[in-house]
């Protein structure tokens, strides 16, 4: 019981050495099993060889347990011979999936690929398990160069087990290995329609993860056809469009979620691009103003107070509000070379030239004058301070 207790209580250095005493005080196998399982978890390897040595036993029901915590140390203290020899002496008396395994990673170890396939392919015949074949897979395709056999194998097994997600993702990492584009983009498409099918919004969303992961930097026209096909309306959609120049969809799309959700974020995005898209801007400067001043109602982001701040001072619409406004996003943000340069044109507008110049000397130490804007506002403020 103190043993138990102690192994409860997560002090197993104590709780093993109690049941080695416990075995050597009742040849009770069961304390030698607890005391070799232990220590096998706290890596003392040595310690496992030497006792599971000293006191094994042939014909005991806990033979079987013992002798393969002995492979196991041996394999782990790099005694590969001798951990094979032993490995292959429990196999030969108990044959099942975990003994098959355990023979099949020192193999592996030892580089006998054509072995540890053996053997991980008797494990996979007894257990049918996942992670059997992902292991008996990968030496087929990495080590025997049985691409095709290792894929056709994997293909099987997923139509088999409900798209199993894990060996769905060996799948889909020897289809990239191989270059086989196609394939991968029409099994990522037979993913998401199952998953969608069996209502498994956790994988669907995984799933898209993965077009975005190995389709979008080869053919993003691919995904978005593929979502606007299947009415994925989503962020994602969104920010593809975003990576595309499709500012119009990306507005239609935005204000389908601002009315969906009244999220301001949203409707802030929607001022930017129309700001952005317009090519009389000053068309568009009360829509866009507005949209901001609702935003900043309830929002306290300095992005966009940045943003209408700039709008106000470029356009002399407000340039006091604007000041007001870049100053309080510079509180969160008192580096931002943005913020920066909007106050400083801000300064220049209401002609505190000595105060636009310290502002925009910073801007350009920082980042020079390859842009533009940045060029425009140095020349101008210089001019005023001088």
């Amino acid at each position: 019981m103190y043993a138990l207790e102690t192994e409860n209580q997560r002090m197993y250095f104590n709780a093993r050495d109690i049941y080695l005493k416990l075995f050597e005080n009742t040849n009770n196998y069961e304390y030698l099993v607890k005391y070799l399982t232990i220590t096998t978890q706290l890596k003392e390897y040595a310690l496992v060889k030497e006792n599971a040595s000293k006191y094994m036993l042939e014909n005991i029901k806990e033979e079987e347990v013992i002798l393969r915590l002995y492979a196991y140390a041996l394999f782990k203290l790099q005694e590969k011979e001798a951990a094979i020899l032993n490995a292959e002496k429990l196999i030969f008396t108990y044959k099942n999936a975990v003994n098959y395994e355990l023979l099949g990673s020192i193999y592996l170890e030892d580089k006998q690929y054509l072995k540890s396939y053996e053997a991980f392919n008797n494990a996979f015949l007894l257990n049918d398990a996942s992670n059997t074949l992902l292991t008996l897979t990968n030496i087929q395709f990495m080590n025997l160069n049985q691409k095709e056999e290792a894929i056709k194998r994997l293909e099987n097994y997923i139509h088999n087990n409900d798209y199993n997600f894990n060996v769905s993702l060996q799948l889909l990492a020897f289809y990239e290995n191989i270059k086989a584009q196609d394939r991968l983009v029409s099994f990522l498409k037979n993913m998401y329609f199952y998953y969608k099918q069996n209502d498994n919004q956790l994988l669907l969303n995984k799933t898209k993860a993965l077009f975005l992961k190995y389709v979008v930097n080869n053919d993003v026209k691919t995904v978005i056809d593929f979502w606007e096909q299947n009415g994925e309306e989503d962020e994602i959609l969104l920010n593809l469009y975003r990576m595309t120049n499709q500012s119009q969809k990306a507005y239609n799309l935005l204000n389908k979620f601002y009315k969906n959700s009244n999220n301001m974020d949203f409707l802030a995005q929607q001022a930017i691009l129309e700001f952005e898209m317009a090519k009389d801007k000053k068309m568009i400067l009360s829509s866009v103003i507005n949209k901001f001043e609702k935003v900043l109602e309830t929002l306290d982001n300095p992005i966009y107070q940045n943003y209408l701040a700039y709008i106000l001072i470029d356009y002399d619409l407000n340039v006091n509000r604007g000041i007001y406004l870049v100053k309080k996003a510079l509180e969160k943000d008192p580096a931002n070379v943005a913020f920066l340069d909007t106050l400083a044109w801000g300064e220049y507008k209401v002609k505190n030239c000595k105060e636009a110049y310290t502002y925009m000397k910073q801007v350009v130490d920082e980042v020079g004058l390859d842009d533009e804007e940045i060029k425009l506002h140095w020349e101008k403020i210089k001019e005023c301070k001088e």
